[in-house]
């Protein structure tokens, strides 16, 4: 059978983990050791990885999840063994095995009764976020309008909560003192993914801790994607993200919000895509994130994959809030479109796609140099502006 060890890996699960868990070295002895809060149960501090060992492994104290990188996928997303070698770049040894099916497995929804109860927490969170002005206050921050938060029906959980997994249709687990573990239910602002009137999936961005974002387990793991017939699309991380774009710019492009730098398309979103005339790629300002950029998605669609990254912060959330026009930024990446910005006298209410100086000193093509610098490189503005010039 095929392992970790056989595959030359273009991300090792160190930076798999870290794309959505944040580590912290804790030894340095034979090979290190990295520790952090559990990607399934939560569990503070009782996560263990070893990055140099057998290629790589983990395993967590409270809920005994073990394993590798393939474990790794298969835990967290869903997929096939054939799927999650193939993600991590084994292809080529996959062809060559015998031992590895070569069906593609179905990937279920949750059950009815997890959907039903999904549904209800849902509710329960939309009303408290409405009631909450802090929420409202951070995503009207982060450029959201009050329409397009009910629209996508963002929640707002106010306390953890803990209930039966069986009770939401999951199996039972053991926790390490051989006690029923519960299913938990973070703090935090609560993102679905509802499709037909049906609940698949709670991501909630947790409010307070090391751990960011959390699946409540039995979640489909799919791309969350909006306005998929308009024959092009841009590929962001966030959900958020992917919510601010469709507001700015549903009109010109479809989005996929993958939900982690290394999640990657499913089959109803694979087909899109390969009929796409373009794919604009904006994976988050990380080194995650370009080496993404560099990897998986050129090499899947090809010359349609246009790198193009947000030219200030870190994702089109941040660039957002540091001055960025989003729709001016997306006309700019369409073939025959000028930017709004460029087409209108410019005010101190707008936001330019690039910074003042950047328009004024370089031309189309040495902007979009200065992007992928900065991205794929990951040199800083001015060390990417001092090579330029």
């Amino acid at each position: 059978m095929v392992t970790v060890k056989d595959l030359e890996l273009r991300m090792t699960l160190l930076e798999l983990l870290q794309a959505n868990v944040r580590l912290r070295r804790v030894a340095r002895t034979h090979g290190g050791e990295w520790a952090g809060p559990c990607p399934w149960c939560g569990g503070r501090d009782r996560f263990r990885v070893w990055p140099n060992e057998d290629g790589g492994r983990y395993w967590c104290r409270s809920c005994g999840k073990h394993g590798d990188a393939i474990d790794y996928l298969r835990e967290s997303r869903g997929l096939s063994f054939r799927e999650a070698v193939e993600e991590l770049g084994g292809e080529s040894i996959l062809k060559q095995s015998s031992m590895v099916r070569h069906k593609r497995e179905e990937k279920l929804s949750p059950s009815l009764k997890w959907q039903g109860k999904a549904e209800t927490f849902l509710k329960e969170s939309i009303e408290s976020l409405w009631r909450s002005s802090d929420v409202l206050s951070f995503l009207h921050g982060r450029g959201l309008r009050d329409e397009t938060i009910r629209t996508a029906a963002l929640g707002w959980n106010p306390k953890d909560q803990y209930e039966d997994r069986e009770t939401w249709g999951l199996d039972p687990a053991m926790d390490e003192r051989g006690k029923a573990k519960k299913l938990w239910l973070l703090e935090g602002l609560v993102i679905p993914l509802i499709e037909k009137d049906r609940v698949l999936r709670l991501r909630i961005r947790r409010a307070k801790g090391e751990l960011r974002y959390y699946i409540v387990p039995g979640s489909d793991t799919k791309p969350m994607v909006f306005n998929s017939d308009l024959g092009s699309f841009v590929i962001v991380e966030s959900e958020l993200d992917g919510l601010l774009i469709s507001q700015e710019a549903g009109d010109l492009i479809g989005t996929i919000a993958l939900g982690s730098v290394t999640m990657r398309p499913d089959e109803d979103t694979d087909r899109p895509l390969k009929e796409a005339g373009l794919i604009l790629n904006c994976l988050d300002f990380d080194r995650a994130g370009a080496e993404a950029s560099w990897g998986f998605w050129s090499e899947t669609y090809g010359a349609k994959v246009k790198r193009w990254p947000v030219p200030v912060g870190k994702d089109p959330s941040e660039a957002f809030q540091k001055g960025l026009n989003i729709r001016a930024w997306i006309e700019a990446g369409l073939p025959n479109k000028i930017p709004s910005l460029l087409r209108e006298k410019p005010t101190e209410a707008m936001i330019r796609p690039f910074p003042r100086e950047w328009l004024q000193r370089f031309d189309e093509t040495q902007l979009e140099r200065l992007a992928i610098m900065t991205v794929d490189g990951r040199l800083p503005d001015q060390e990417a502006l001092r090579m330029l010039s």
